[in-house]
This record gives structure tokens, sequence and C-alpha cells, in this order.
């Protein structure tokens, strides 16, 4: 049973709701709390979270709420290790070190949307270094060498903890790379950026024994919320049942013709992730704030906008048709800068 039918058998109930939330079910039927008969959740999460560990060969899983910042903070505090990280990481990484009150050497080139390499990494080295936190697949579609570097931790005796949010949908499918999760310590993936979950859904993978396993989920604990949104949990759980389906497969595979061919008419980055076009207006001698507005003005929201690059992300949720609306939408502002 999913966590979602496991929330609404609770909810349709005839019960008289004396508990939180406040609104008593007027806003949300299946917005639930803990009930005081240990009826729900129960294991019900718990169950949801193996599920979700098994579909990406991981050890242990668990859902977050308050997004991967949530556990990259939780991750880094849990390391408390000095670390070398990637000076393009996302501001959660440095938070986790401010909270954790040890140090970290930046490697990488500011401003590079290639992940770090383990040349860098062992660059930055110094006897102090516990840890890596490697960004894999950067913002811009490139994935680290995860192997590399997982061996790399492993002769050095490092921690690899990766900052995989925008890698949530890697390994469910042919065309998409390999998830990091298999290689690395700690994995936190965003479920609501490339999956269908809810926003502020996430997962925190990890390959640890129990015990080091259930210390990183106090350390989570403590970075987080004491009423979880179980809506949140429950959107994860459909998530990674709807990503493991036949279905989900056949849709990416749909969508990889169509892309390839819209990298052929425009100027876009030769980056890992198919479903993450990257577009190089500066490249294209088109400035991407203007070419942004326009396409916006035309229907379409890109993911990023920056000095240089557009970003656009696809997800099993799109349809050949969309990929063929951004290409109209593309000719169409491009022609109205030029």
């Amino acid at each position: 049973m999913s966590l979602f039918d496991e929330i609404k058998s609770a909810a349709e109930q005839d019960k008289l709701r004396l508990h939180t939330p406040g609104h008593k079910g007027a806003l949300c039927e299946y917005d639930l709390t803990e009930l005081t008969d240990d009826s729900f959740p129960s294991d019900a999460v718990a169950k949801a979270e193996s599920r979700a560990a098994a579909a990406y060969g991981v050890k242990h899983a668990k859902f977050l709420c308050g997004g991967s910042s949530q556990g990259v903070k939780a991750s880094v505090y849990y390391a408390a290790a000095d670390a070398v990280v990637d000076i393009n990481s996302h501001r959660s990484v440095f938070d986790g070190f401010m909270l954790s009150g040890k140090a970290y050497v930046a490697a990488g080139e500011k401003g590079c949307v290639r992940p770090l390499t383990v040349e860098q990494i062992d660059k930055a080295l110094t006897p102090q270094t516990k840890a890596v936190v490697v960004t894999t697949p950067t913002y811009y579609g490139y994935c680290a060498d995860n192997s590399g570097i997982a061996e790399y931790c492993a002769k050095k005796g490092l921690m690899f903890i990766a900052d995989s949010a925008h890698g949530a949908h890697f390994g469910f499918a042919q065309e998409l790379p390999e998830s990091v999760a298999r290689y690395c310590d700690i994995c936190n993936v965003s479920a609501h950026k490339t999956l269908s979950a809810l926003t502020q859904s996430a997962i925190l993978l990890d390959n640890l024994d129990d015990t080091r396993s259930a210390a990183l989920s106090d350390t989570v604990e403590l970075m987080g919320t004491t009423s979880p949104s179980y809506l949140l949990y429950a959107s994860v759980d459909g998530a990674i049942s709807k990503v493991t389906g036949g279905a989900a497969r056949e849709r990416y595979k749909a969508l990889y013709a169509p892309l390839c061919d819209l990298r052929k008419e425009f100027v876009f980055l030769d980056n890992d992730d198919y479903t993450r076009p990257v577009l190089d207006a500066a490249r294209m001698g088109i400035s991407p704030y203007k070419l942004n507005k326009r396409l916006c003005l035309n229907g379409v929201y890109s993911e990023k906008v920056d000095d240089r690059y557009i970003v656009f992300i696809f997800t099993a949720e799109n349809t050949p048709n969309d990929v063929e609306r951004l290409k109209i939408a593309l000719r169409k502002s491009i022609g109205e800068i030029e």
C-alpha cells in the first residue's frame, strides 16, 4: 500500500478531528498529523523509505520536507569534518560548515559549469581533510567522475558526500546517466526538481551501516521540522513509484530524439543530461536576459538565466510536443531580438 493510500484510509474515517492541523481537513482532507492511537503513520513512512532505498540501490533512504538543503546541511554537520568542497556549491553546503564549525577548502574554478575532478580534489587536500563534498550533476547538467572520486575517497579514507539535487531522475531510464547514490557515502536528491513530487520534497540516501545511518537521521531531524508534511512524503513515494514504472521509461525515451534534434538547431552545451538543455545564448551573440524575457512573453518559462546561459528542464511529465513548443518559441524570440 502506498503512503498516500495509508493517508487516504486514515483521513476518510468518520472521526472527530480534535488535533492539528487547525483547518481540520477543510483546506485539504488528506493533510494529517500523527494520530494518537498510533494507527498513522505507524510504519507507513518507513516502508515508503525502504522502497526508495531499493529504487536507488542504496542501504537507506530518508524523506525530507525541507528540500535537499535540509539533507545537505545535515550531511555536512553529521560528517563533522574538514572537507574539500566545490567552490560553486549550493549555499546549503556552506551553511552546513557554518553550523558544524568545521573548515573547508573551496576547490575548482568560480563560475565553472563542470563539477570537481579527482585532480582538483587531490590538489586541495590537506592533512586535516576527512571528507569531500561534490555537486553532481551541476546545475548545468554535467556529472562528476563518480566512480573515480569514490575510488579516490576510499583510498584516502575520506567520506564522499554528493549534492545530487538535480539528479533525482538519474538511473531510471537507459538514456539517462547513472546515479551517484551507489558510489558515495551520503547523497541528497531533490524529488521536486526532476521527479513529480511536490515542492520541498527531497530524499537523503546513504550507504552507511545501520548505526551510523541512525545517527545521520538524528541530524536530519535536527535540521528539519518536528511537524513534517505527510502530503510531501506521500508525493515522494508516489514520484518514486511513477519513475520506476515502465511508462516513465517510455516517456523519457520519447523525449530523447526530439531533444537531440533541438540541440542541433541551436547552441546548447554538450552536457551529460539530455533532459537539461542549456542554451549558450552569449555564444550566439544574444543577451540571455533579453532572450529569456522574450521567451516568457512567448509563453515559455525557463529554470534559470545567468550572464551566459539559459537552463531548461524536461522531465517524464513533459512530452515531445513540449520540445516542439520550445523550439518554436526560440525561433520566434530570437527573431524578435534580431
